[in-house]
């Protein structure tokens, strides 16, 4: 997904912003070349991410790096929640 998906996607992120969190590698979107142009691919992991960080920073005053990091953290327990396998009763 291009910038501008991620934009609509991650309610009221700026372009600037985003591509902050790119140079600052906060988020390593795959380059995809178009003639002489480098565009960035996001995959839907990088816009989850960008998302939970976005809510940190925006909503909660959160620096950029603190943000991420807690997005990053939050995204690791709901991987692990999402394997565990529930408890079988006993017969």
């Amino acid at each position: 997904m291009y910038a501008g998906g991620v934009l609509k996607r991650v309610d009221g992120l700026t372009y600037d912003k985003l591509k902050y969190f790119v140079r600052a590698s906060y988020v390593r979107p795959r380059k995809i070349r178009k003639k002489t142009l480098d565009y960035n691919d996001f995959s839907e992991e990088d816009v989850e991410l960008i998302k939970r960080a976005w809510e940190f920073i925006s909503r909660h005053h959160v620096r950029t790096g603190t943000a991420f990091e807690r997005a990053r953290v939050k995204d690791q327990q709901l991987s692990l929640n999402m394997t565990k396998q529930p408890k079988n009763s006993l017969p």
